[in-house]
């Protein structure tokens, strides 16, 4: 793959995302259960991805309960009860991720993905490192409507679905930054490294 900072499309798709990613999903040094694990409905007032979990979990807990665990930036690929992670590791493991998405959602949406504008693949990278890329996938009708550049329509589909009630504040700022094409004053990344 070729150094992001190269290339000034990439370089603005990858902080932006960036940025919104480190904000959206917050960093944990230390593993935490999944949010709606037995575990974590169990412990939900411990100070989970703060401290190590077998550390503040109760002896009698079973860590197996808290599956997925999920460490970093919402990272949960091979995470363990045990796992750690330091920031500057996770913060280019996320930009790797992002890159990777990139690349991946430009073979899927072949067909009109790489003419997309910047801010309409960060909202797809954005929802595919939510949800996965195969659940952004069966979006089949806003994707369809991002294709056609009809963005009030991909935004009010978007509001549509079981994922924005579930995500809720990440979501509506998604939607409205597909349906505006723009993205706020507050939420703007920084313009270099």
């Amino acid at each position: 793959m070729s150094t992001p900072y190269l290339k000034t499309s990439e370089t603005a798709l990858l902080l932006q995302v960036k940025s919104d990613l480190e904000r959206h999903e917050g960093f944990r040094e230390f593993a935490y259960p999944d949010p709606l694990s037995k575990l974590f409905k169990k412990y939900p007032k411990l100070p989970w991805g703060f401290k190590p979990a077998r550390e503040i979990a109760p002896k009698d807990a079973n860590l197996e309960d808290g599956k997925p665990w999920t460490v970093g930036f919402g990272f949960t690929h091979g995470v363990t009860a045990d796992s750690r992670i330091t920031r500057i590791t996770a913060e280019r493991l996320l930009e790797q991720k992002i890159l990777d998405m990139n690349e991946s959602l430009g073979h899927a949406l072949a067909t009109w993905y790489k003419d997309a504008t910047t801010i309409t693949k960060g909202v797809l990278i954005n929802m595919a490192f939510n949800m996965g890329q195969a659940g952004l996938l069966k979006f089949r009708n806003t994707l369809g409507y991002m294709k056609a550049k009809n963005y009030t329509q991909a935004a009010a589909n978007m509001r549509l679905s079981l994922w924005y009630k579930q995500v809720k504040k990440r979501a509506e700022e998604l939607a409205r930054r597909i349906e505006t094409q723009e993205i706020e004053a507050a939420h703007k990344a920084p313009e270099k490294l």
